[in-house]
Order: structure tokens, then sequence, then C-alpha cells
């Protein structure tokens, strides 16, 4: 009859021993992230001064020439992914930097870009494109040499006609030269189900392609000339960095969108041979007329660092999005 006090104590006892232990914990974790955040500015570096891990790939440990090994893979999106302590740095944003650290590395003289990417964002685009000729403009004989694994489509093609010579593998997809501005008109469906637009608008073009009304060919028009200027610049850099003139491409029909096998894809001008690592890797040493060179894989993980960027599980809801003007194959 004694022994049920004893127990309901040791009960409590463990109660309060397991509060003080979770307690200590989350207080240690909190400490822990609160000195991670206060060092995260120097994990990082800057804009200007990227910090990234570096991996040695091929050739010498030790050389002086230094070819770094930078990806461009995916749809070229400014999207945050989440993370263990937060968003991850957005793709665009992680090959911008890795370009930043290449160009600002003495050491550096030649970058290999490998790219698998349908394209996407026509700024994002443009903007991996320009950082590129930066970084070769950056100091006398830096070149640039892009090896196109499964695809270099629109916007991935884009950023890699700033290379000095473009290689894909013998089954790569390349081309589809153009933009596109995807948008879905609901009107019909709205008429039926008896749904009412309430948007206000300052004018009449505001509310450009608007879901819920007619078809306005005016707007169609005021679209229409945005994508023709982009799509024109696109044509332009092609017609600049590639061996053939612009009656060349018409005639072959070479800017019109489609894609292009690689046997075609080199037949055409549009990239300058066929080949695998190897063939990339001899390429740019016959660029820096040197026998041999250090290749490091160059990688930026954003302020977190290497250590605090696993990814979080999460759960993909869907998610609504405006229109938007894309270099991007979309099938």
């Amino acid at each position: 009859m004694t022994a049920a006090p004893e127990v309901k104590r040791g009960r409590f006892r463990w109660i309060f021993w397991l509060i003080l232990g979770g307690s200590l914990l989350f207080n240690f974790g909190g400490c822990m992230v609160a000195i991670v955040s206060g060092i995260s500015g120097m994990t990082g570096g800057s804009l200007e001064f990227p910090v990234v891990t570096e991996t040695h790939a091929y050739g010498p440990f030790v050389s002086d020439h230094k070819v770094a090994i930078l990806h461009l893979n995916g749809v070229i999106l400014r999207e945050e992914v989440g993370g263990l302590f937060g968003p991850s740095v957005d793709p665009v944003t992680k090959l911008l930097s890795e370009i930043q650290a290449a160009t600002v590395d003495e050491e550096v003289s030649a970058i290999l870009l490998l790219v698998n990417s349908p394209g996407g964002g026509v700024t994002a685009s443009d903007e991996i494109y320009n950082a590129l000729i930066a970084f070769k403009n950056s100091e006398p004989d830096r070149h640039i040499v892009v090896h196109i694994q499964d695809m270099a489509a629109s916007g991935g093609y884009y950023a890699a006609l700033a290379g000095d010579k473009i290689i894909a593998q013998p089954t790569s997809v390349i081309g589809s030269v153009g933009v596109i501005l995807s948008s879905v008109n609901l009107h019909g469906l709205t008429e039926k189900l008896g749904i009412q637009d309430a948007s206000l608008t300052s004018s009449e073009n505001k509310a450009l392609m608007s879901p819920f009304e007619p078809v306005n060919p005016e707007h169609q028009e005021i679209l229409q000339d945005v994508v023709d200027a982009m799509y024109d610049r696109f044509r332009t850099l092609v017609l600049q960095h590639r061996p053939f003139d612009a009656e060349f491409a018409d005639e072959h029909s070479l800017l019109d969108g489609r894609i292009f096998s690689a046997p075609d894809a080199v037949d055409n001008g549009l990239v300058d041979q066929i080949g695998y690592g190897d063939v990339a890797r001899k390429e740019i040493l016959s660029l820096l007329g040197v026998p041999e060179a250090s290749f490091v894989q160059m990688e930026y993980t954003g302020k977190w660092g290497g250590l605090f960027s696993a990814k979080a599980p999460r759960i993909e809801l869907p998610r609504l999005q405006g229109a938007r003007f894309l270099y991007l194959w979309k099938p």
C-alpha cells in the first residue's frame, strides 16, 4: 500500500529530467544557429568576392594554369529551395557567384562550363551570358569552353554562346532559339461557371491578356512586340558568335525555334564538334597553349556553407504563377 507514492515520484522524476534535457537541447540548438548566423557573412563572402569550395578534378594539383569547372543545370529560374536552416541559394545566383569567384581569382585561366538545361528566364539567361563574357574580358587570354551534356536549348544555348568553343556529346539536343510567353484564356469557362473578374486597373492595357476577358488583339500585339524584341537580341547574339550569317541561318531554318541533334548542330555551325569530357579538356589546353592545367570543381554553397546546406524534406504545393517571358524549350 505504501509503494504507490514512490512509483509516482519516480515517474515525476523522469518527466522532470526529460523536460530539462529537452530545454537544454533546444537552447543549445538556438545558440548554434545564432553562432552560425553571426559568421554567415564570412562563410558566404561578399557579392564581389564570393567564397567557393574547390575540389580537384583533373590534371596536376598545382599548376600555373587553373581551370574552373562550373555547371549550368536545369531550368534557369531564380527560385530558392527550402533548406534545413532556411532557403538555399537559388541556382542562378549560385552560378553567377561561381563565375564571379572565377573572375576575381587571378589563378583561373579558363572556365569549363558543363551545360544541361532546356533554358528558362530571359533575364536570368542573359545575366549568365553577360557574366561569362565579363570573365573573358577581365584578363587577357582567358577562355571558356562549353561542354553540352543532355541539352543546351533556348536559354541554355543562349548562355553557351559565350564559349570560345562549344562541344556537344553525340546524344545532345541543341537549339530552340526563340522566346515563349505562355498564357491560358479562361473566359469561356468563367462565363459558364458564373465567375466575374472584379479587378480594377488604371488603364485598359494594365491587365494585358487577362484570362477572364476575351482575347484582345491589341493586347496580343503589344506583347508580341516585346517577344519579338527579346527574340531579336537572341538572334543577334547567335549571329555574332557563330560562324554563319543571317542568310545561311534563314535558309537552313536555324533560328526558328526548332531543336537539332548533335550531328546536325555541328553541320550547321551551332556547335563546333562532338566529343566527351576529355575532348573539352583538351580543347581548353589547346586554347591556353599549355600541355597541362589543374581542373577544379568550383561550388558556391551560400551563406550557410557546405555543413548546413542539406535540404530539408518539403511538400510541394501547387502555385499559380504569372506569365513569364522565357528562353525555354517547352515541348
